[in-house]
Parts: C-alpha cells; sequence; structure tokens
C-alpha cells in the first residue's frame, strides 16, 4: 500500500489497491485482489468490518474487526490467530467493496456479511487444526531426526 493513502481518500473521497500478504487469506488473495477504502467520516465501525488502520511503526494493515469496545477496536486477520487492540484513531477507513478477479463485492451484501461471521464463528475450530498439524509436524521431526544424514 501506499504513503499517500491519507492524502488520497482526503482528496478522492476512497483509495483503491492491491492486496499484499497473506493474512486475510482466504477472503482476500495476496497480489490478486484489489480493496475499495472509504474514509470513515461519521460512519461507526462494527464488528466484522474490515478497517484499513496504520500502526505506529507506519505500516499498514487491514484486518477484521472481532470486537468493539469504547475507544478501541480487537482486530484480527482472517488467516492469523493473534487478536490486536486497535484504538480508534489509529483507523483511516474501512473496505467499503472489493474485487475478486472480475466479481465485485460489496461488503454491505447479505452473503459476505455471512461469510464474516461464518468465519470468525468457526476460528476455534481453525486455530486448533492449525495447533495439531504444528504439535504432529513436531512429533514428525522429532521421531525422524536420529535417522537423517548428518552433514
Amino acid at each position: 500500500m501506499n504513503d499517500n493513502i491519507e492524502k488520497i481518500l482526503a482528496e478522492e473521497g476512497f483509495y483503491v489497491s492491491t492486496t499484499v500478504g497473506m493474512s486475510m487469506a482466504p477472503m482476500l488473495r495476496n497480489r490478486k485482489d484489489r480493496v475499495v477504502i472509504r474514509p470513515l467520516g461519521e460512519e461507526k465501525l462494527k464488528k466484522y468490518d474490515l478497517p484499513l488502520y496504520r500502526r505506529p511503526d507506519g505500516k499498514y494493515v487491514l484486518h477484521r474487526i472481532i470486537g468493539v469496545r469504547k475507544g478501541y477496536y480487537i482486530i484480527r486477520g482472517d488467516n492469523t490467530y493473534r487478536k490486536e487492540k486497535v484504538p480508534a484513531e489509529w483507523v483511516l477507513g474501512y473496505v467499503a467493496e472489493f474485487y475478486r478477479n472480475e466479481k465485485h463485492i460489496f461488503t454491505t451484501q447479505k452473503k459476505y456479511r455471512a461469510y464474516a461471521r461464518l468465519w470468525n464463528w468457526i476460528y476455534p475450530l481453525r486455530f486448533l487444526t492449525v495447533q495439531c498439524r504444528t504439535g504432529l509436524s513436531k512429533i514428525k521431526h522429532a521421531i525422524l531426526k536420529p535417522f537423517r544424514k548428518k552433514k
């Protein structure tokens, strides 16, 4: 994403960018899907919205709201397993719509909102699956370690 995002949002009223990274997979694919960011204005963000925020280190992040608190949001990427507490003042805008291939999706559509709720609802199962895979991989490496060739 671009360092001039705030300027473009203020001047144009929207910002379009190709997403970078895997943290919002499978919904947003790395360097394939485009998002349309709108400035926040007077709107209040709610659970399952996708804010674009800037961390104090200057890094731009686009993740999903999983909780709304007074003055901050609890946010997590769809493909991540760590929550982040994001103060409201870090938020620059939100994803109003996105393009997946040639399909144009508005984040207000019922089908999209159902997807967001379902993806959040199955989080414990996804987390458990990842933990099991990681654990099994460690066990496999420990068992096979004595049989590996030494360099």
